[in-house]
């Protein structure tokens, strides 16, 4: 039998560019996510661009970027200038750290995303959802417009600054507001640097530059104080090192046993916490509100769900009533398969490497897409419909022929799966149940006057809603 002919990068598609500076004008765009998506439709799911001169393979073949994913980090590692990149703005964490220093990093990170700590930390999840549920009924009472995309991030920073390194930064009653307003304007400038052809700023730095050295200097201070408070802590209770509280306690003890953690990579990991923990959780549970907001009946649905479980309560009590809400975790599922909002991943092979019939050279890169797979009917049946039902144990084979669940890449796979996903998942839950068992929702504006920006992650652009009670 004759061996099938490998496709190497020179046989890929291309779609057309400018002599010059090839794809860039087009892909330098805000939506640029929807750019690659236009182009997949058109070149096929492996194609080619070229950006002043560099080619970029992307990649939309579920298969191939699966293999991918397996592949690190030994074969692949994240898009070099990713890490060039938060290493320029102080971050050394598990996020942008490669071989050796990333296993170190996430032996402690996922030891303190483990089961046991995740059912520990719902206290903190049902504290801060309680603060969201008298803010938003007084929202309710006063009928004032929330901007959810804010509020989320609020929600999530409240939630992750506690379990990170225990303290309560209370965003969501006004408390402390400036992080907020720090973080905001850092996550996107981490996307802008990242996706830019050329590093301008380390020439000339214009307003925002400027903008992003004053809130990483904030960001900066803020964390080594933290620290400071962490250290004392320890000093003063030395029966902590033996069940550390927090992450950051955790990074504490290990760097004093065995010196094995730099204040910069503390620092650098308490960090990656606040990204993935606020930005990415927040802006899928804005994706889910945005569709609540257009299915009251699945409003219903999960409210009469919940209210059975906490029997006229207002909230969750307990980490078990979590995990008897299927219809609820079934419509984040969903949320997490249409709009994935980590939508493209960046790496480079470290080795010439064949995966599945493409061949790639040593320092190739290589694009992958995730929301394209997901959205294909030949991976879920009806993929552009929101159906929560297909993510149910108990559904009908028949209306959905198709069901792939590990199409889904949402926190990625392989060795570097992301360690958070079932916090995430509990703080999604748990933060629609509450909101479906105590609320209607309306959307202030139509469907289609809210817009998919990515800026690092991808989330709802101009979502407003009111709310009324229904007790």
């Amino acid at each position: 039998m004759p061996t099938k002919k490998l496709t190497t990068i020179a046989d890929l598609p291309s779609p057309k560019g400018a002599l010059i500076t090839g794809h860039l004008k087009a892909f330098n765009v805000p939506n640029k996510h929807q750019v690659l998506e236009e182009w997949a439709n058109s070149c096929g799911d492996l194609y080619k661009i070229n950006l002043v001169g560099k080619t970029f393979v992307v990649s939309a073949n579920n298969e191939i970027n699966k293999e991918i994913l397996k592949k690190r980090p030994e074969t692949f590692r994240r898009f070099h200038k990713i890490q060039e990149i938060l290493e320029e703005m102080g971050v050394y964490g598990v996020f942008n750290t490669e071989g050796s220093i990333w296993k170190k990093h996430r032996l402690v990170t996922s030891e303190a995303l483990n089961f046991k700590n995740i059912k520990g930390y719902f206290p903190v999840i049902r504290d801060v959802t309680n603060n969201l549920l008298e803010k938003w009924s007084l929202a309710a009472k006063d009928n004032r417009i929330i901007d959810v995309q804010k509020e989320m991030m609020r929600y999530t920073v409240d939630i992750t600054t506690k379990i990170a390194f225990g303290y309560e930064m209370n965003t969501l009653n006004g408390e402390n507001d400036a992080l907020q307003e720090h973080l905001e304007r850092i996550f996107p400038m981490i996307n802008n640097r990242i996706t830019a052809p050329l590093p301008i700023w380390r020439y000339y730095k214009s307003k925002k530059d400027k903008a992003l050295d004053n809130s990483l200097k904030y960001l900066e201070e803020t964390i080594h104080e933290f620290i400071r408070k962490a250290k004392n802590k320890l000093d003063n209770n030395p029966e902590l090192k033996e069940h550390p509280t927090n992450f950051l306690e955790a990074l504490l003890v290990e760097q004093e046993q065995n010196a094995s953690f730099t204040d910069k990579e503390i620092y650098g990991n308490v960090f990656t916490m606040l990204l993935a923990g606020e930005d990415t959780t927040s802006n899928s549970i804005s994706w889910t509100i945005y569709y609540l907001a257009q299915h009251p009946e699945i409003v219903s649905r999960i409210r009469n769900e919940v209210n059975h479980v906490i029997n006229g309560g207002k909230l969750l009590q307990s980490y078990n009533e979590i995990k008897s809400l299927e219809y609820t975790e079934a419509t984040v599922l969903e949320v997490l398969r249409i709009k994935p909002v980590t939508l493209n991943l960046y790496f480079e092979a470290l080795e010439d490497v064949t995966v599945k019939h493409l061949f790639l050279k040593k320092g190739s890169t290589i694009m992958l897409q995730n929301k394209v797979a997901q959205t294909k009917e030949m991976h879920f049946s009806n993929p552009d419909d929101f159906l929560p039902e297909r993510w149910l144990k108990n559904k009908c084979p028949m209306t959905f022929t198709n069901h792939k669940p590990n199409t889904i890449h949402t926190f990625g796979a392989g060795p570097r799966f992301c360690p958070g996903k079932n916090l995430a998942i509990q703080e999604m839950v748990m933060a629609v149940s509450m909101l479906c068992a105590n609320f209607d929702i309306e959307m202030t504006t139509g469907p289609e006057a809210v817009k998919e920006v990515f800026n690092f992650t991808m989330y709802p652009d101009n979502l407003k809603i009111k709310l009324t009670s229904i007790a």
